[in-house]
């Protein structure tokens, strides 16, 4: 997300020439490699020659749809994608549950998705691959609760969350406390993202005029949860993330070294 507009191989390049370990990999950036003929070894070749791990793919969306063709187009780029993430070494697809059942009850969400998830997870399951649920904050699925019940109605092992801080923030589904508590095995990667929120009974806007910062330049408190979620002993990868036009149509290499060190800084021992 530090560079939306480049495409794929370029943002290998610009991990390694920035210092980053690794990628998340924007997947209509993604779609548009396997396109235009390239394949998961060519790809790979690109990692291998940069010394840059692949984190994560990131996102299939719809995940909540109920008509039979969306389903069918979920399962199918489900499927394409996980093989490619077996190819390159990616462990793990992000989902995304967003507004297609607005109007019916969470539990009616949660139910309805998770029959979905179901199906996508035992796709996964046949190439090693895990997913990662991450709910917007504007979605019916978005508090740290409403994850957990999602979590018990799918019911595989290679379903759990990521942690967006934005996200749990913005919707007031979480706290740095409530962060402290997840079982780190439930952990399959962070988000770090600033920004605003609405005050309470606000209606949402435009999600880039709420996180078009990057770290330390929004409301987050983002030390508290970034030591939170460090004292459930999660180890993994931690992904800064904005979505701000201006700083898209800027310098990638001078945005993706600021971000890198707005992490760094949030990790610092002094």
């Amino acid at each position: 997300m530090c560079s939306l507009h480049n495409n794929i191989v370029s943002d290998i390049r610009l991990a390694k020439e920035t210092g980053y370990q690794g990628l998340e990999i924007h997947t209509q950036k993604l779609w548009r490699y396997i396109n235009a003929g390239f394949s998961s070894s060519d790809f790979k070749s690109h990692l291998e020659k940069a010394n840059i791990l692949p984190s994560a793919i990131d996102i299939v969306g719809s995940v909540e749809a109920t008509d039979k063709a969306t389903q069918q187009k979920v399962f199918k780029s489900v499927e394409t994608l996980c093989l490619f993430a077996k190819e390159i070494g990616a462990p793990t697809i992000q989902l995304n549950a967003f507004e297609a059942l607005n109007g019916l009850s969470v539990e009616d969400n949660i139910n309805i998705t998770a029959q979905n998830i179901k199906h996508i997870a035992d796709i996964g399951q046949e190439h090693g691959i895990r997913f990662q649920y991450e709910g917007a904050a504007w979605t019916p699925i978005a508090t740290l609760d409403d994850y957990y019940r999602l979590h018990d109605a799918v019911g595989r092992d290679n379903f759990a969350f990521v942690l967006d801080t934005w996200h749990f923030w913005a919707c007031r589904g979480a706290t740095p406390e409530d962060m402290a508590k997840i079982d780190k095995e439930l952990i399959y990667n962070v988000h770090l993202s600033d920004g605003k929120r609405p005050d309470i009974g606000q209606d949402w806007v435009d999600e880039k005029l709420l996180r078009g910062y990057l770290l330390g330049e929004g409301e987050i408190p983002l030390q508290e949860w970034v030591d939170a979620i460090k004292s459930t002993g999660y180890d993994g990868f931690y992904s800064g993330e904005f979505l701000n036009d201006q700083l898209w149509e800027g310098d990638h290499y001078e945005v993706a070294a600021s971000m890198l060190q707005g992490m760094q800084s949030l990790f610092s021992e002094e």
